[in-house]
């Protein structure tokens, strides 16, 4: 394969094995969590990983280096995260898995999917291939610890997996906590229709935003009926119904976290994503099955969440960290009733959910 890049360059040698999965991913700064990213995709299969080391300034660019199976790019002079990063995963992306499927998670991010430990990620595809999807809508699951986020820190030389440092999770709940889905905008579908919905939930969003009721009686029933998570992803709604969860998500849901991502697709070329791996420009058929990535935000303490706030390269320039600097919510365990405890994909039920029929 191969191809011009024109906002990132190979660094080192090319470990990129064409008969693999690839695994396509950005880092900065990740050393504490990067073995543990490795070993969790290794787990899944044959995989190759592609990955960007934006700049790192920790162990990161000398454990990438290291690794057989990856293979490092870096931004060219002048190239920026905020600027480029959706041109960075086209670049590599176009160049190695045109035609392809390819997992494109973070660094802080681990794919799941019902089915494990049975089903192998292979077995995964070929059931997604005979149900004719190209993309897998990806629900983000934040995972935390029973105690404060400021003492949220994961050491390079931990003994445990993150997953074990870090089990607990949002279950399944009734609105306004747990997770929600709902369709996206007309105006968004124009530009990047895929996925057709959207997921809003999770721990961040208890955190980031206060539980203010701005629905009323009426709205809280339409978000309970027609936006819980057993709801069709390719649904076909009536007019009527687009205009009730129009007007609900513009009183709710206006500026709240997008926890949706396509951590599996079939990459076609030229295609590109939202920002980071949310939407595609392209209406690709999407699985009704759901995935997550395990998402370990927390893993350097307060420090971390300054770093991030200060670097401003996030969502809406780092603005949701930088508000969990401004009260006592670091000080404070995530926990609360809606929690779950976290030993497998078994425990997503209601949060994920196989292909139909597979």
């Amino acid at each position: 394969m191969g191809g011009r890049m024109q906002t990132v360059q190979r660094h080192g040698a090319d470990k990129h094995d064409p008969q693999a999965l690839p695994v396509m991913a950005l880092a900065h700064n990740e050393a504490n969590i990067l073995p543990e990213f490795l070993r969790h995709y290794r787990a899944m299969g044959p995989v190759s990983f592609l990955i960007v080391d934006d700049g790192s300034t920790d162990a990161t660019p000398d454990l990438l280096a290291a690794q057989p199976d990856v293979t490092v790019f870096r931004p060219v002079a002048g190239s920026s995260y905020a600027r480029d990063k959706v041109q960075w995963r086209s670049d590599i992306l176009d160049a190695h898995c045109a035609g392809r499927w390819c997992l494109v998670p973070d660094l802080d991010e681990h794919f799941v999917f019902a089915g494990q430990p049975g089903q192998t990620v292979a077995e995964y595809i070929a059931a997604l291939e005979r149900e004719g999807a190209q993309a897998v809508v990806t629900l983000m699951i934040d995972m935390y610890d029973d105690r404060p986020l400021a003492d949220h820190v994961y050491p390079a030389d931990a003994a445990q997996t993150l997953e074990q440092a870090f089990p607990f999770f949002d279950g399944p709940s009734a609105f306004p906590d747990g997770y929600t889905m709902r369709p996206i905008t007309r105006a968004r579908a124009e530009k990047f229709p895929c996925p057709p919905i959207q997921f809003a939930g999770g721990a961040r969003d208890r955190l980031f935003y206060p539980r203010l009721d701005r629905l009323g009686s009426v709205g809280r029933r339409a978000v309970r009926k027609w936006m819980g998570m057993d709801r069709p992803i390719n649904a076909r709604l009536a007019p009527w119904e687009r205009a009730i969860m129009t007007q609900v998500s513009r009183r709710y849901f206006a500026g709240r976290l997008n926890c949706t991502k396509l951590g599996l697709l079939k990459w076609q070329a030229g295609m590109r994503f939202s920002g980071g791996p949310h939407n595609v420009d392209r209406p690709l058929p999407v699985s009704e099955s759901i995935a997550a990535f395990l998402h370990f935000t927390f893993t350097r303490g307060r420090a971390g969440i300054v770093y991030i706030a200060e670097r401003g390269q996030h969502a809406s320039g780092g603005a949701y960290y930088k508000r969990l600097l401004e009260g006592d919510t670091l000080d404070r365990s995530p926990v609360f009733d809606g929690t779950r405890r976290y030993d497998g994909p078994a425990d997503l039920a209601g949060l994920i959910r196989p292909i139909p029929g597979y």
